[in-house]
């Protein structure tokens, strides 16, 4: 019980209400695109751990980037099956490994995965591009929520640590050069 009230905790619960709001207007607002991804990654880019909230995010909106673009090239070189699916999910994993960018493979995987099944539905490529949108939109949301929550809530933290580095700064200018 002690856990539910920690500031952390209330943070977290408020940004994921805030940005499903937040999302799920827009949802609403626009019937006929896919803001239902963006309902969904702003909840799945939000982070608990208060330490990662940005990186998620950021990390969220390079996985669908990376999925995507894969998934999208494979649908334009040959109709997604089976073969073409493990070559994306090869390519993804490589890609994802030469920029160096591993802890957005799952996520990236998904997205491919999901381009290559919806686009073998609906064949064709314009709903993987909004689909991508809409997720980078909801990635946005949350890391803005984030922001400023931080800003909000954490300015007290960000004073205190300009007035010491100010008080250090101001020591170190006073001392005899050598």
């Amino acid at each position: 019980m002690k856990k539910l009230l920690e500031t952390n905790f209330l943070v977290y619960l408020a940004k994921c209400i805030i940005g499903l709001t937040i999302t799920y207007t827009i949802y609403e607002m626009f019937p006929q695109h896919q803001f239902f991804w963006s309902v969904i990654s702003v909840l799945l880019a939000f982070s608990p751990d208060d330490r990662d909230a940005k990186k998620v995010a950021y990390d969220r909106m390079k996985a669908n980037v990376l999925g995507s673009v894969v998934g999208i090239i494979i649908f334009v070189i040959h109709d997604p099956n089976l073969f073409f699916m493990c070559f994306g999910v090869l390519m993804t994993i490589i890609i994802a490994t030469i920029l160096n960018i591993q802890a957005t493979t799952r996520s990236a995987l998904a997205a491919v995965i999901i381009v290559l099944l919806y686009e073998k539905e609906n064949a064709s490529y314009h709903m993987a591009l909004e689909r991508m949108f809409c997720v980078i939109i909801g990635c946005l949301i949350a890391l803005l929520l984030t922001l400023l929550f931080d800003f909000t809530i954490y300015k007290d933290k960000r004073k205190r640590f300009l007035r010491r580095a100010k008080v250090v700064k101001k020591h170190y200018s006073q001392l005899p050069k050598a």
